[in-house]
């Protein structure tokens, strides 16, 4: 298994997230926002779609709004840690270190940075 397809299973598994919510995500891991040049082709959605699945992400403490209708991601360590803070308050969970969650963080930040 890739890392990418490591780390989707990861984010559908660990943080409850769907296939597009992970897509989106991981392209605005190495898209500096929504609107940056390119950005709906690596995703192959229509406008519309991005923007209410960045709206749900946002929602899950993983992305920002920096402009109306244009969103940019947290950093991957801040994003994955708001994420499961949020599972653990809604399933009435002691929110503690989680090792796999923090490795989560650490292979997200390798992720971004790869060109």
């Amino acid at each position: 298994m890739n890392q990418t397809s490591q780390i989707k299973t990861l984010l559908k598994e660990q943080l409850q997230m769907n296939e597009l919510e992970t897509d989106i995500f991981l392209a605005l891991m190495k898209s500096e926002k929504t609107t940056s040049r390119g950005f709906q082709e690596k995703t192959n959605l229509t406008v519309d779609q991005i923007i209410e699945i960045s709206k749900g992400l946002e929602n899950k403490g993983m992305v920002i709004e920096i402009n109306k209708n244009e969103f940019r991601a947290l950093h991957p360590r801040f994003a994955i840690v708001n994420r499961y803070r949020r599972i653990c308050q809604a399933n009435n969970i002691l929110f503690k270190k989680n090792t796999l969650i923090d490795n989560l963080g650490i292979m997200l930040e390798n992720y971004q940075n790869q060109i």
